[in-house]
């Protein structure tokens, strides 16, 4: 069995923050940024996304099959890791600064051109770096201890980038809500260019001692550009991955939207302020530090594909009180404590549901590597990673383009203030949350529920793995 220290473990989860801080940024300030301090329709924005998240899906399998064949005294991941993190870093500096004086379609073209180069290169690092967490190990259980690490850091910097900017780039100026001034989004970016950059490094350096323990992969072999496809069609044969296409795009769909109007949610429709936003960090970081305790404990008792399951439903149940209470007039009003609080429990059941099912389908998704490998004798964890990657990418951009375009319907224009919206925008816009997020949520628990991997299947497959490893490792060069 692979294992790793401490060091090795933690750079290894550190490595996480560039891809965590890239969907903080869009997830919580990119769209509005684009729509409601640059003028661009919900619409065009969405439709950037949309592209944007496309191509980026698409380059995903073709990064991964690339990575699985690749060869060099650094092993298979590392070189790319390098050459995606530079131009990542500096790409954060573009995306808050679009020339000025840019018309409508100069603004769409710059928001989708840095999209696209700054999601190429964040490809190029991040499916070799979550292809190598399979590689750590192949025990059952320290593969979920890695993905907790892994998942719970990135967690961490997804919380406190948002939770620093509401609370010391965003701030009000002259009567004017800090989230509508384009000069705090320059802060932005500078930070998460510093923050990209520093973890990134931090993660190539400590897990070069992990270099020579990595599989090899088909080191006999040459990527060709039609490998990304026979790779494709190969792991299509096993039914696990098959059906956890369907969980990855019901998933997908609801985080796309629901990231897409988070912050229009905050501001018009619960009327948060920017200090309440950043408050709401710390139910965030209880749920983050619960998931990272209890799922070692549960997942020691339970499978994996039924704690899956548990979490999909109550994610569920989670927006459709909060969302249906407004809409029915059942919690209070805006501006009461008593909401805040209601919002901050809904805060840290739904982080704690979707930290899980991240973690959950991680570690899940190195068994249903082993299980590829005892079906085909080939080991291709850039290529099932990426290939979740790409499912959940276009999903979560066509999300997106759903969203921009419910933000033009229901009628939130670039000249909205907060507390000066109409009541029917408003419900409208709640109601097309909450069907999204829990019809996609329950769609999303029908396909997990059909999973069928346990532990004592695993158990007996790793005995198979092992033993074929070292006959071949006795065999005769």
């Amino acid at each position: 069995m692979n294992s790793i220290n401490a060091i090795e473990k933690w750079s290894y989860a550190v490595g996480n923050v560039p891809f965590s801080v890239k969907e903080a940024v869009y997830a919580n300030f990119v769209i509005f940024y684009y729509t409601q301090v640059n003028g661009l329709s919900g619409s065009l924005a969405g439709l950037a996304m949309f592209i944007s998240l496309v191509w980026d899906a698409i380059s995903d399998p073709i990064v991964g099959s690339w990575s699985d064949n690749f060869r060099s005294s650094w092993g298979r991941r590392h070189p790319l890791l390098v050459a995606g993190a530079l131009p990542t870093t500096l790409l954060f500096f573009g995306l808050f600064a679009p020339l000025s004086h840019l018309s409508e379609l100069g603004i769409f073209t710059w928001l989708l051109v840095v999209s696209i180069l700054l999601r190429t290169a964040m490809t190029i690092y991040f499916v070799p770096y979550t292809a190598m967490g399979a590689e750590l190990s192949t025990d059952y259980d320290q593969r979920t201890i890695i993905a907790k690490a892994r998942i719970t850091v990135g967690w961490i910097a997804g919380m406190a980038l948002p939770a620093i900017a509401y609370a010391f780039f965003f701030k009000s100026q002259d009567g004017i809500d800090g989230r509508l001034l384009a000069d705090n989004y320059w802060s932005l970016g500078v930070l998460s260019a510093v923050v990209a950059g520093v973890t990134a490094a931090i993660c190539i350096i400590g897990t070069r001692s992990v270099i020579p323990r990595l599989a090899l992969g088909n080191v006999s072999k040459i990527f060709s550009w039609s490998d990304p496809y026979n790779d494709l069609k190969t792991i299509m044969i096993n039914r696990n991955f098959r059906i956890s296409i369907g969980s990855n795009l019901a998933f997908g769909m609801s985080a796309g939207v629901y990231a897409t109007l988070s912050l229009y949610l905050a501001t018009f429709f619960w009327e948060l302020s920017t200090a309440q936003l950043a408050g709401l960090v710390v139910p965030t970081a209880i749920a983050t530090l619960i998931a990272f305790v209890a799922l070692g404990n549960l997942s020691s008792r339970f499978d994996k594909p039924t704690l899956l399951a548990v979490c999909s439903i109550i994610l569920a149940v989670n927006s459709l009180w909060l969302f249906g209470g407004r809409l029915f007039d059942l919690l209070p009003d805006n501006n009461d404590p008593i909401l805040y609080l209601l919002i901050a429990f809904n805060t840290v059941v739904g982080v704690l549901m979707i930290v899980s099912l991240q973690i959950l389908s991680a570690s899940f998704g190195a068994d249903i590597l082993d299980e590829l490998e005892l079906q085909t004798g080939k080991r291709q964890e850039g290529v099932l990673f990426s290939v979740g990657a790409f499912l959940s990418k276009s999903t979560i951009g066509a999300g997106a383009l759903v969203a921009g375009i419910a933000i033009d319907l229901v009628g939130i224009e670039s000249t909205s203030l907060p507390g000066q919206v109409s009541a029917d925008v408003l419900q409208a816009l709640g109601w097309f949350t909450m069907i999204i997020t829990v019809g996609f949520a329950l769609i999303g628990f029908f396909f997990v529920n059909q999973l069928h991997l346990s532990r004592s299947d695993h158990a007996r497959m790793r005995i198979i793995l092992d033993t074929t490893a070292e006959t071949k490792s006795d065999e005769p060069t």
